[in-house]
């Protein structure tokens, strides 16, 4: 089969990463042809890292922005021979149904797999109509927790047709597994410090802010690492100011080889105010870091009996969870431990053969 994957870019996220994970384990099965169309051409490292790989035949669309209204059609070529379209994210989404729309004498088969429980659309009672008429013209959806899927459901209605199966996010375990930390001495952190690490575009769904106000609640060796970008950096370095926080803080941009930096650090946080999934809490799982995160549907399902969770927003309990951790090695180790062996539930191997399974019924 002809499998295309279509999504806007490569940028830094979990979607992206998963994405490209995907498409490498799935262009292992030589009896599939395994397609990457993005729709904006960014030069990112994981543009480069997918570049790389020669079983992935990638491939980008010229266009003037993401909502350039020619997209259904400058996508034409690229999809023609195709079995099966893999849609991700918005507005991909929605050019992938316009396109279907459009040539639908190809009848070829359209997926969508749903990244989030929230987003801007659900909130504009307006879009309700053409969220359901977009949604209805796909094939078969898979939602990355159950919560991606109970409220995909109650946006839409449960009247809905479509089929939806729940297939969690999954990651390249050895890649996390045989990482080496980065040293210290690069970035001015010395082995007494207590480094927690967020790895998040800064936008306000993923809420950096929360970590920073429990940083001060906390010892002056807690310092904190900060991988990604995006347009609440500059508000976030404002907030590090005003707390005087500028000698404990380090804004990194955005990171190919995230594993050293995280094996480098103490704990992960994952402070999202709301999640799909929470592909980040499992990488930091991964290199045997605990997890502290918060309790928000999808990143819960990952984390909860495994990880620490606290109420979203609220510094001072997150700064408790830390502070227990810094402070009890033997709590430490236990939920480390514990994390680590989490992270084994969410093997790429495994989630590529879900995958397969419906591709082959469709």
């Amino acid at each position: 089969m002809k499998i295309y994957h279509i999504i806007n870019s490569l940028r830094l996220g979990g979607a992206e990463r998963l994405v490209a994970d995907l498409c490498a384990e799935l262009s292992e099965t030589e009896s599939d042809e395994i397609h990457l169309l993005l729709l904006d051409d960014i030069d990112t490292s994981l543009k480069k890292e997918v570049e790389a790989n020669k079983r992935i035949k990638l491939d980008v669309v010229s266009s003037k922005s993401l909502y350039d209204i020619r997209l259904p059609f400058l996508m034409n070529k690229a999809l023609a021979n195709a079995d099966i379209i893999h849609l991700h994210l918005f507005p991909t989404i929605y050019w992938g149904v316009f396109y279907r729309l459009l040539f639908f004498f190809r009848k070829q088969k359209i997926i969508l797999t749903e990244h989030s429980t929230e987003n801007n659309r659900r909130t504009k009672w307006y879009l309700k109509k053409i969220e359901k008429f977009i949604y209805s013209r796909l094939d078969f959806i898979i939602c990355i927790s159950e919560s991606t899927k109970k409220n995909l459901i109650k946006h839409l209605g449960v009247d809905f047709k479509v089929k939806m199966e729940v297939i969690n996010n999954g990651i390249n375990l050895n890649r996390f597994y045989n990482s080496k930390a980065y040293s210290r001495i690069k970035y001015n952190l010395s082995e007494k410090d207590f480094v927690l690490i967020q790895v998040a575009s800064f936008r306000t769904a993923k809420d950096q802010p929360t970590l920073i106000r429990s940083l001060a609640l906390l010892p002056s060796n807690v310092k904190a690492i900060f991988v990604g970008d995006g347009p609440e950096l500059e508000t976030c370095k404002e907030l590090v100011k005003n707390k005087e926080l500028e000698s404990r803080v380090l804004f990194l941009g955005n990171q190919f080889n995230v594993a050293e930096l995280v094996k480098m650090s103490d704990v992960v946080v994952v402070s999202s105010r709301y999640e799909g999934f929470g592909i980040v809490a499992v990488e930091g799982m991964a290199c045997n870091k605990p997890v502290v995160a918060s309790d928000v549907p999808g990143l819960s399902e990952v984390v909860e009996h495994y990880g620490v969770l606290f109420n979203k927003g609220k510094e001072e309990y997150l700064a408790e969870l830390i502070n227990k951790l810094h402070t009890n090695d033997t709590f430490y180790k236990q939920i480390s431990d514990k994390c680590l062996i989490r992270s084994k539930d969410f093997s790429i191997k495994e989630i590529a053969n879900q995958y397969r399974k419906i591709y082959s019924k469709l």
